[in-house]
Formats: structure tokens, sequence, C-alpha cells
């Protein structure tokens, strides 16, 4: 979709950019520049813009798609459904219900990718007319911080996805909740995060490797390819290449919904609900969750019967 979404921007790109009057070049007088006017401008950066918050979109649309099945799934893969049905659940919630959360999350992150384009844009500029160190420096340092705000505001808007898919709720408010709980739990979700990158980049390496080194075996030993190929370097470093964008396609979904599936288990911890179809190999966390909870209240019991046999319960308890 990105792809296509992209053909379909660059060839309107070509029309607009043609859009103005041809300046022959001072410094190369047989080449010419399209001097543009302001309304034209304005159109380029009004479609960067779009460019921007579409692909963003995009990408939003399948992480709520991925968030809600997970979520789906996990209170759903004991009951009687067995969690089947929740792709294509997660895939009409997205267009019937979320598709304004997600265009609104979207375009925050299109926003801060469109200050970061800007910027760049008025940089080049500056860069040319000075070369003061300081300037450099704090134009550097802004652009690490323009980075930074657009990480942020990524993380938060992934999370605030599922939350969007845990509770149906607005973007504000399930930004806000994904906030807080990614604060209360932030052990949590350190180690999950630790724990997941490194386990992704293990997998990414090692089925990269596997598949290269079984290409280059195939390439080297196979008579019928060793006598058509005398370089078995160039494709070797193909399917390389190949191999690593689909492996980190395919784990970035097991990561996001590792996300999803942590956020689910806390709700679900939080509502301490017995009779919940969550997935089997998380009932003993809840098993011990209800032990300490009766316990406390035992004690809890305890303590107010201790109290009310002491001297001077009675006229304390009336």
């Amino acid at each position: 979709m990105i792809g296509t979404w992209m053909a379909v921007w660059l060839v309107s790109l070509v029309y607009v950019f043609s859009v103005g009057e041809p300046v022959p070049r001072e410094d190369y007088p047989f080449i010419t520049n399209i001097k543009w006017e302001d309304n034209t401008r304005y159109v380029v950066f009004y479609q960067v813009f779009m460019l921007f918050w579409m692909n963003a979109f995009i990408m939003g649309i399948c992480q709520f798609i991925i968030a809600a099945a997970a979520c789906i799934w996990y209170f759903e893969v004991e009951s009687d459904t067995q969690g089947k049905g929740c792709v294509g659940r997660a895939v009409r919630w997205s267009w019937r219900y979320h598709i304004g959360s997600v265009a609104f999350g979207s375009a925050c992150i299109a926003i801060c990718q469109m200050i970061r384009f800007v910027f760049e844009y008025y940089r080049k500029k500056i860069e040319s007319m000075t070369q003061n160190p300081c300037v450099k420096c704090l134009i550097c340092y802004t652009r690490y911080l323009l980075y930074l705000l657009e990480k942020c505001i990524k993380f938060i808007t992934k999370n605030a996805y599922i939350q969007v898919a845990l509770t149906s709720t607005y973007f504000c408010d399930a930004a806000w909740n994904a906030f807080a709980l990614i604060i209360k739990n932030v052990a949590r979700f350190g180690w999950l995060n630790t724990i997941g990158s490194v386990l992704n980049w293990l997998g990414v390496c090692a089925v990269t490797g596997v598949n290269t080194f079984i290409c280059y075996v195939i390439l080297t030993k196979v008579d019928s390819y060793k006598e058509k190929i005398t370089q078995p370097l160039a494709p070797t470093i193909l399917i390389a290449c190949i191999s690593f964008l689909l492996v980190k396609s395919f784990l970035s979904i097991i990561d996001f919904s590792l996300d999803a599936i942590l956020q689910a288990f806390l709700l679900d911890e939080s509502l301490a609900d017995p009779s919940r179809a969550r997935p089997e190999h998380m009932q003993k966390f809840f098993d011990g969750l209800q032990k300490h909870t009766h316990g406390d209240a035992k004690e809890l019991e305890m303590e107010n019967a201790a109290k009310s046999t002491s001297p001077g319960a009675g006229n304390a308890m009336q």
C-alpha cells in the first residue's frame, strides 16, 4: 500500500514541480530551473505533509490491526471460539470504529516529521550563509531534539493504538492511559523491550545468516549453478539483504504483538476476573495474585476483629 501511494505521489509531484517559469541557471545557461510562485511552493509543502500523513496512517492501520488481533486472541484463546477470526474482526474494528483515532495519531507523527522537514529546508540555507561554529552546534542540537521528539511521539502513538483496541476510547484518552500505564509498570516494559529487542535481533541475524550460508553453498557446490555463476558474492549479498528485510518485517509483527499482550495482561491483572478466558500460561500469575489478595483480605479481617475485641471498642463502634 505504501508503494502504491508513493508511486501516485511521485507522479503528482512531477506535475506540480513543473508548474512555473523555466529560467536559465547563471552558472550553466544551457540548464534551466523552474521558478515557482508562492502558491506553488505552498502546494509542494502540502504534498510533502500528505506524504508523511498517509505513510503514518497506513502504518497506524497496520499497527492497530496487529494490536487488536493480539488483544482479542488474549481474551478469547481459552473460550469457545479459541481466538479464531481475530484478525478479521481487528480489520473491521479499524475501519468501522477507530479510523479517526488512527488518523489523529498519524497526523501527530506527520506534524513532527513536517517540522523536521521545514527545519532541514532552512538549515541548508543557514549553513550556506554562515560558517559560525556556535550556529552549527545549535543546529545540530536542534536536529537531535526534533529527532527525539519524533521518536517519543511514535512510541506514545504506538501504545495509544493498543489502548484504543483494548478500551475503545478516544486517542487522547488512550495516549494518556498508555503513558500512565508505562510509568506505573516501567520495570515490566523495560524488561520486555530489552529482552524482546535482543531476541528480535538474534532471530534476524540467525535466519539471515542461515539463508545466506545455504545460498552460498548452493551457488558454489551445485553443478547447475556453479557452471553458470562465476562470482557468487553478488547474489549472496542480494539474498542476505532480502532475507534481512523479510525476517525483520515478520519479527516486527511479533515484537508489536508482545507489547499488545503485555498491556492486555496488565488490564486483566487489574480486573482480576477469574472467569476470563486468558491464555493457559498466564493463569499461574493470577493464581498467585488471588492468593495474595485473599491473604491481604484475611489479614484485614483479623485486624478488624482484634480492634473490635480491644478495650473501648464498643465506644468506638458506637
